[in-house]
């Protein structure tokens, strides 16, 4: 499996998304910081706790890597489908559930690992420009709260990352690039929507889990199926 694996990824030169992942932190980061000027500027309260920063974070960071796993998705399974490329991949001797296994596996694997470096790099970033532009007062914390809030959106990030496979689902209805990407657009807003100013659905570790969950059925049909697809 691992040598599956290290194939696709050889295969699908994935240099793009690591420079879309470091532009996506760029961004992200410049996006929490402009919060805090618009903050000072409008005197409007953002970040009211240092939790609703973390949550901010997280969301940004989640909904980003959400849709990059729905362009992986595209490019590593529906692409292949829809333009028959992948006649030559299981015209190899290989089990072809092993080959859907591991495409599937990777796009987990770099979606999660993605997130989980994202989430440390921009929090250290983020503090460490705060620390000479003071930025905001709310992360003038003991640092096991920090500990505690990354631990918390690590965990967060992990059900994210297996929700970010649902948009397989609807991709591979009709071979879809547009459905697999609008879908990761869709559960992006459903799960960071909010209801009024003191509840948000990103908030609520069961919506992620429930997603994930979901994924893992898709997966395991996708993969049992994947012998009653027509390549031809």
């Amino acid at each position: 499996m691992y040598q599956l694996i290290k194939l696709e990824f050889k295969k699908n030169k994935i240099g793009w998304y690591i420079k879309g992942a470091i532009i996506a932190n760029i961004i992200i980061l410049g996006m929490l910081c402009l919060l805090t000027v618009i903050e000072k500027v409008e005197g409007e309260t953002i970040f009211r706790t240092f939790n609703d920063f973390f949550m901010i974070s997280g969301i940004l960071i989640r909904g980003t890597f959400t849709v990059f796993a729905a362009v992986l998705i595209s490019k590593v399974i529906i692409d292949e489908f829809k333009n028959r490329t992948s006649l030559i991949m299981f015209s190899y001797p290989i089990n072809r559930k092993k080959i859907m296994a591991s495409k599937l596996l990777l796009i987990f694997s770099l979606t999660l690992v993605t997130m989980f470096f994202s989430t440390i790099i921009i929090i250290i970033s983020f503090t460490g420009l705060n620390q000479f532009f003071h930025l905001t007062s709310i992360l003038d914390l003991p640092n096991n709260y920090f500990v505690s809030e990354i631990i918390s959106l690590m965990m967060f990030n992990l059900m994210a990352a297996g929700a970010s496979l649902v948009p397989l689902y609807f991709g591979m209805i009709k071979f879809s690039t547009p459905a697999t990407i609008i879908s990761s657009l869709i559960i992006v807003m459903v799960t960071s929507s909010s209801i009024g100013s003191d509840f948000s659905l990103a908030n609520i570790f069961y919506i992620p889990l429930a997603l994930s969950i979901v994924a893992v059925i898709i997966i395991l049909l996708s993969i049992r199926n994947i012998n009653h697809i027509e390549l031809g």
